[in-house]
């Protein structure tokens, strides 16, 4: 595994469980539903209508002209939601906006839940360090902070959080692993890390450890099975109190 250190400032959640990767060009149509588990049959209506989507982080994309933002949708029930979507994207100098929606339709049971997804924003020009803003939230805005993205502080500082188990440089970590969704957060502490990724779609979700550098967490090792074993052979420090419950990865 290549080691990379990593740095990402505030503002990318990390949600634990199952997460929806909903991969989207900017302007382009959406693909329909979630794709979160239905726990039976759900009484929809016949009017869907467009809202706005709830914007719980960005981390980097896959190259200079894409992010992707993440979001949290209706479900569990994969009736709840159909296209969600990024649109009306403008782009100038120093700043990108965009719409980030979803269509749902009035429905008895099955929606109350919030299921975390990831849409991905293209641009036409370099993202760089321009300030992304996203539903109209001006108060919100996106800064490039280091390797990441996140808020400024109200006073109008902008500095990476000291919390390493902060979901900002979490989501750092992520990005730096080429993971296609955000995963869950099995362990951490100061110095050390362990999340489950799903590197691609269509392969079993993957165990990586990370300890922490002075410039932010740097993977390891990676573990197919439960415990400690894998983690520990490859680097005896980590703790046994971060490890020894720890399920398969899933």
């Amino acid at each position: 595994m290549t080691k990379r250190p990593i740095l990402w400032a505030a503002g990318v959640l990390v949600v634990a469980g199952a997460v929806l990767a909903v991969v989207l060009a900017s302007g382009g149509s959406g693909l329909p539903g979630a794709k979160a588990a239905a726990p039976g049959p759900t009484t929809i209506g016949p009017e869907w209508r467009s809202f706005r989507a709830d914007v719980t982080g960005i981390r980097p994309g896959p190259d200079p002209f894409s992010l992707f933002v993440q979001v949290a949708l209706p479900g569990p029930d994969p009736g709840c939601v159909r296209e969600p979507r990024i649109e009306q994207v403008t782009e100038a100098k120093t700043d990108i906006r965009a719409d980030v929606v979803y269509s749902t339709r009035p429905a008895a049971g099955g929606c109350e839940d919030k299921v975390p997804a990831e849409l991905r924003l293209a641009t036409t020009g370099p993202v760089a360090d321009r300030t992304v803003i996203l539903n109209a939230d001006n108060g919100n805005a996106w800064h490039k902070l280091g390797a990441g993205w996140g808020h400024c502080a109200p006073q109008g500082t902008c500095a990476p959080p000291a919390d390493h188990c902060d979901p900002a440089w979490i989501g750092a970590a992520v990005s730096a692993t080429g993971a296609e969704s955000s995963g869950a957060t099995r362990a951490c502490d100061s110095n050390w890390l362990v999340l489950d990724l799903l590197l691609h779609q269509t392969d079993p979700p993957s165990r990586t450890a990370f300890r922490w550098s002075d410039a932010g967490w740097t993977a390891f090792a990676q573990a197919k099975s439960a415990g400690c074993a894998e983690i520990r052979a490859a680097d005896p420090k980590f703790p046994a109190a971060l490890c020894k419950a720890l399920p398969a990865p899933a």
